[in-house]
């Protein structure tokens, strides 16, 4: 009898398993990625999985190469249901797998599902680096790593992106419409935040690639044509709101920032008595 028990524990090890194993992808320190760019880098992916509920489970292990079912790498962890594989090559997609382990070191007998991806991209320059508000059709270059034949890039929601296409995993060109009112990013404003999203989710970011400009007929509140005193009455009416505020005029919030205040005033003396043709 105590040898069927046995049996049926073993049995009971062998078969548990991750299940529905998932994914998140994290880009590792990004500010290093942009320094020093090399065909090694410090990108990893993180992965979550399903717990196993089993009372001998001590562990996870985790399995890793760079052919599909081919594990070359592997790396022990706890009982959480996560972990972080780091020093990973840019560029290369890898194939990730978990077995569950029990307090002998035993491993299930099967895999979870396998899934595959490179590590989350970074995004190091944009060409060119500098947009002005209300512009309609801005052909841009982004240069960094990791980046899927279908990564989508974010710019912020005052920019729309109209289309993209990858050229290379370092490479993808974007085509944007700049909204006459986009936040200008120019310092001392804060800078942009540029996001580049793969489909499975991994996600890249950087700050201060890409910038909006001021567009210097935004001066022109009236629409007259001239900089001149109805812009400043016109500014003067929607001081110190804030969007939202039914005083508020987005117009004269000529920087974006959501505050009709002295940074808009100094835009508006800058090109008082201008005219525009």
């Amino acid at each position: 009898m105590d040898n069927m028990l046995e049996a049926a524990r073993d049995h009971r090890r062998r078969k548990m398993g991750p299940r529905a194993l998932r994914w998140i992808f994290w880009a590792g320190a990004t500010l290093l990625l942009i320094l020093i760019p090399s065909a090694v880098s410090a990108g990893s992916i993180k992965l979550v999985w399903d717990p196993v509920a089993d009372p001998d489970l001590a562990g996870y292990k985790v399995y890793y190469g760079t052919t599909s079912g081919i594990y070359t790498n592997a790396t022990t962890v706890g009982t959480q249901n996560n972990a972080k594989l780091n020093n990973l090559q840019d560029c290369q997609v890898y194939f990730i797998a978990v077995k569950a382990v029990d307090a002998n070191g035993n491993e299930s007998v099967a895999f979870s599902n396998e899934l595959s991806g490179m590590a989350a991209p970074s995004n190091s320059s944009v060409t060119p680096k500098s947009g002005k508000q209300a512009t309609n059709s801005l052909n841009v270059t982004i240069t960094g790593s990791n980046f899927d034949t279908q990564a989508r890039p974010d710019f912020g929601p005052d920019v729309v992106v109209n289309s993209f296409s990858t050229s290379s995993c370092h490479n993808m060109t974007a085509n944007i419409t700049i909204a006459e009112a986009a936040r200008v990013n120019s310092p001392p404003a804060l800078p942009r935040l540029l996001s580049v999203t793969n489909p499975g989710g991994a996600s890249g970011s950087a700050s201060g690639v890409f910038e909006v400009t001021f567009n210097e007929r935004r001066a022109d509140i009236d629409k007259s044509g001239r900089v001149g005193g109805r812009d400043l009455l016109y500014w003067q009416n929607a001081f110190g709101s804030t969007s939202g505020d039914l005083n508020y005029n987005v117009d004269a919030d000529m920087n974006g920032d959501g505050i009709v205040d002295g940074a808009d005033l100094t835009l508006l003396a800058v090109w008082h008595g201008h005219i525009f043709f």
